[in-house]
């Protein structure tokens, strides 16, 4: 069975994705890749490195160009990294804090919903105060952030 992220394991996501947020220029890769240019900085040749790998020097050359257009295997690159006495790290970065991004989605989910309840009961008459309709959003979206599950089971465009 799979364990549900808590709200403290979100939180403690969240503080690790800040520190690489604001590392991001340090993560982006050189122009050219980074097999390549480790591999310059070392002053190994590709020959050298097609050795290490037991490859050709045509194979190191066309997996320094793969790398450069983000066309290559991460298995590939690990392989590269661990010849250039290196090591692959991947990591996919959210661009804001989760907590932020499931709040922005709670919001739009709970909007839609109570959005449809109000419609429904608008029509039968039984339109509800704006104070009310708000406290009502606000108890859904709760619910929402309890299980965030929740959130992704309507499409993206509400």
């Amino acid at each position: 069975m799979k364990r549900r992220l808590t709200a403290l394991d979100r939180k403690q996501l969240d503080a690790r994705f800040a520190v690489l947020r604001e590392n991001l220029a340090a993560l982006q890769p050189p122009r050219g890749g980074w097999v390549r240019s480790l591999r310059n900085a070392l002053g190994m040749r590709q020959q050298d490195l097609a050795e290490q790998l037991g490859v050709s020097s045509q194979a190191v050359a066309d997996l320094e160009r793969r790398e450069a257009q983000e066309m290559v295997t991460l298995s590939k690159l690990r392989t590269a990294a661990h010849a250039l006495g290196a090591e692959l790290y991947y990591v996919i970065v959210p661009v804001r804090p989760i907590s932020a991004m499931l709040e922005e989605r709670a919001d739009r989910v709970a909007r839609f919903l109570g959005g449809q309840v109000h419609h429904s009961m608008r029509m039968e008459d039984q339109a509800t105060a704006e104070a009310e309709r708000e406290a009502r959003l606000a108890e859904i979206k709760e619910h929402l952030l309890e299980i965030p599950s929740l959130l992704w089971t309507l499409p993206d465009d509400l």
